[in-house]
């Protein structure tokens, strides 16, 4: 081998190959993401950087001087940095955080690309922009990687215009809709966004005292009388709802119970009693036939409300099947080849402003949060009223609008479907049946083999019985006997099988 071959720091190169993509495609990545690009580096490379993710994330932790890990996600410990004089504050003196850095970086962006009106810019030279203007605070709560910067142009469609990964200014409006395939009749109207946007109040850290967070049975029957004279205040009677579902030991339980009115957002935590469920007046609100209930994905929770709480709902408006039907409608594609749609891409494609005026950035939205032992704070209670909060004020008026009349009864015997609870069925039974000689204490026992056609029994031991059971006073067992069998396939035509042995 060559001296050079054996004087190779194959860590130095691993860290010196990451650094380049973070370069290229970051400077902020997820792990799996990163891990995705080591397939382009050289074998020995693969091999001291960590064969698995697990091991992975171990190397990045240990190169200190050039990387930095939270959580999922990994970036440079030296990227560029605006110097602290170009740093945009608040009007309080603090860094932007929130809508208010959402805000400024459309800003900004958009201050870009009227200086170079006539040339779209490509994307990685725009984010290179962005990261020169913003700090490393700013950009997580907008994007980290051109990727994410290319998500968040998307949600802000009525001024970024993107093609063939290169941004400009929307001048014209095309007229055959967004990449979603959505309709875009209603859902766009700036006067029905103004209109929408008015119906409830945003959902930032300045609003948290229109969220109440309720753990007991007392408070949560006053909440209950509260949505009561919400509903009768409003034209139409409506409330956004969501559960919150964990598992533990295979069986599912419900953890939060999120309510919202176009006033405000009552958060049933329900960890520590269930009896807020069925003492309070939530039970008597879900099997209500006068008001309409409109959430997300209503089929799993119908089944752990029947088969945990006995509780059947009625009355609702399924977000998920509306955006089906909506699909089936525009595409003719059948139901059972539709992919079902997450909240969140939901948001992306008929109300993108509810993300951006949210004080909870993108990737936070992303993130599993762990309901059965979080910390309830501020930012939780954003996350749990996300959902809620956009279907109340604007998103089931957009989809309903959206529903052609033809298909409303469709979409109403699918939501009808949705509700009705799957079958929970205990494992069967088998009574007055003989054991099979095969099954000896409930332990499978293989037949004996045999040599040159001669059983040779094999010597096994079997365990006694259980004292409460006594086995059968006779079983027979047949002598094996040899037949010929016979199978039809599709692709071989018939197969002759000769001395196959069987037992009865």
């Amino acid at each position: 081998m060559p001296s050079t071959g054996r004087n190779r720091d194959y860590e130095r190169e691993a860290v010196d190959f990451f650094e380049q993509k973070l370069n290229k495609f970051g400077p902020e990545l997820l792990i799996k993401s990163l891990l995705g690009h080591r397939s382009q580096a050289a074998p020995e490379v693969r091999l001291v950087s960590g064969r698995h993710l697990k091991e992975f994330t171990e190397f990045l932790q240990s190169q200190i001087d050039n990387f930095v890990v939270e959580g999922d996600r990994v970036r440079l410990k030296n990227m560029p940095e605006p110097s602290e004089e170009a740093v945009e504050l608040d009007d309080e003196g603090l860094p932007l955080s929130g809508v208010k850095a959402k805000q400024a970086a459309v800003d900004y962006l958009k201050s870009v690309l009227e200086q170079n009106e006539d040339t779209p810019i490509p994307l990685e030279a725009f984010y290179k922009k962005f990261c020169d203007r913003f700090p490393h605070s700013v950009r997580q709560e907008v994007a980290t990687n051109p990727k994410e910067l290319l998500a968040f142009l998307k949600l802000n469609r009525n001024i970024f215009f993107i093609r063939s990964n290169r941004v400009s200014l929307v001048k014209i409006r095309p007229e055959d809709g967004s990449e979603s395939g959505r309709s875009t009749d209603s859902a766009d109207s700036p006067t029905n966004l103004m209109e929408n946007n008015n119906m409830l109040f945003p959902l930032n850290k300045e609003n948290l005292h229109r969220i109440n967070h309720i753990k007991a049975l007392k408070p949560a029957r006053d909440a209950f009388n509260q949505i009561v004279s919400d509903l009768d205040n409003q034209s139409e009677k409506f409330i956004g709802i969501d559960f919150k579902i964990v598992t533990l030991q295979n069986d599912e339980y419900l953890s939060f119970i999120i309510i919202a009115t176009c006033s405000r957002v009552f958060v049933f935590d329900l960890r520590s009693s269930d009896t807020i469920v069925l003492e309070s007046g939530i039970k008597d609100l879900l099997e209500s036939d006068s008001v309409l209930k409109v959430m997300h994905d209503i089929k799993r929770v119908a089944n752990v409300l029947a088969h945990r709480y006995s509780v059947h709902m009625r009355n609702v408006f399924d977000t998920q099947i509306a955006h089906a039907v909506l699909q089936h409608e525009k595409f003719g594609k059948p139901f059972n080849e539709l992919r079902a749609i997450s909240f969140l891409n939901l948001q992306r494609v008929y109300y993108p402003q509810s993300i951006m005026m949210s004080d909870l950035s993108p990737r936070k939205l992303s993130q599993p949060i762990n309901w059965i032992n979080c910390t309830i704070d501020n930012d939780i209670l954003l996350a749990a009223s996300e959902e809620c909060h956009t279907i109340v004020s604007a998103l089931y008026r957009l989809l309903n609008s959206q529903l052609p009349v033809h298909s409303r009864t469709q979409f109403h015997d699918k939501c009808f479907e949705a509700l009705i609870p799957s079958a929970n069925k205990p494992p069967p039974q088998i009574q007055g049946h003989a054991t099979s000689p095969l099954m000896q204490n409930g332990v499978y026992r293989p037949p004996q083999r045999r040599t040159n056609g001669v059983s040779s029994p094999k010597q096994v031991r079997t365990p006694p019985p259980p004292p409460s059971q006594t086995p059968p006073s006779s079983i027979t067992f047949n002598k094996p006997k040899m037949v010929d069998m016979s199978t039809q396939t599709f692709s071989t035509g018939e197969i002759q099988c000769i001395n196959v042995y069987f037992d009865n």
